[in-house]
């Protein structure tokens, strides 16, 4: 799986990153291509939003989601894309 991570008006560390690139590369075995992750790390109103986007063979899979927690808010998009 290929990443690419933005983050907008938020300087976000490198740990986040590796620990998004390590939950968003589990859902890669429900594909059989290669697909690609487009991740989108922000914060709105003291909140953390974390924006998932898969593209795999022509299909999008996006989720949304926003947690007083970085972490938090990847563990439910990663749930969220599993369900």
């Amino acid at each position: 799986m290929k990443f690419t991570f933005t983050d907008k008006k938020v300087n976000i560390p490198n740990r986040v990153h590796t620990y998004a690139e390590k939950k968003i590369g589990k859902i890669d075995k429900f594909f059989k291509t290669d697909s690609d992750a487009f991740v989108t790390f922000s914060t709105e109103r003291g909140r953390f939003r974390a924006e998932v986007t898969i593209k795999n063979n022509g299909m999008f899979y996006r989720v949304s989601e926003l947690t007083g927690d970085m972490y938090a808010s990847i563990d439910s998009a990663v749930a969220s894309i599993e369900r």
